[in-house]
């Protein structure tokens, strides 16, 4: 049987990946500016399907940034229901590059080995727990929240900071999508991460 690994390297792609010189100027003027805000040289296997179209990939992208960038909820806790969607969704190249956002901004890797059991492990924290459970409950039936995780999620955020949960939450689920449908391979970089990822 082939590791995810294996897979995720050795599929077409469903559309060819840009080279830099076949992205448009305002793409890859985008990208750039992206690539700056996070201190990164790489134009990920990502943004080289979506290039194809510019307006919908550029609109995206600004989007799922902003997600980022707004609001009061820490990167690194972003970061981490980040990456909670994407091994619940089985997102190899998601869950990759979530790793490598984690250890950049720090996060314990104690949480990162173990955010498929964050409901129960003691290295996060209750608030943690909340908030993760909450969002792997959205991605299993989101109409069928137990009562009791949502009362969790409510005793421990604002409603500000429960929205701002949820959509972080919601952007991920789109990158899932659109990578695992595109079938789009991790990058030569983070091969070493690949590695990383739990099996899912």
């Amino acid at each position: 049987m082939k590791s995810q690994l294996d897979k995720n390297l050795n599929h077409n792609t469903v559309v060819p990946l840009l080279k830099d010189d076949e992205f448009s100027s305002e793409f890859m003027g985008m990208i750039k500016k992206l690539k700056e805000a996070k201190g990164s040289k790489r134009i990920n296997n990502s943004a080289r399907a979506m290039g194809h179209s510019d307006d919908f990939g550029m609109a995206s992208r600004n989007y799922w940034q902003s997600t980022w960038e707004l609001g009061e909820l820490s990167k690194p806790f972003k970061a981490l229901i980040r990456y909670k969607v994407a091994t619940r969704n089985t997102c190899f190249y998601c869950s990759t590059h979530q790793i490598e956002h984690l250890r950049r901004l720090g996060v314990d890797e104690v949480k990162i080995k173990n955010v498929q059991s964050s409901d129960t492990h003691d290295a996060f924290t209750d608030a943690e727990k909340a908030a993760l459970s909450f969002v792997d409950h959205m991605m299993v039936d989101a109409s069928n929240i137990p009562d009791k995780v949502i009362e969790n999620y409510k005793n421990h955020y604002t409603p500000k900071q429960m929205i701002e949960i949820a959509l972080t939450a919601t952007v991920m689920v789109s990158l899932n999508l659109f990578n695992d449908a595109f079938r789009v391979p991790i990058e030569d970089e983070v091969v070493g991460i690949g590695l990383d990822v739990p099996e899912l």
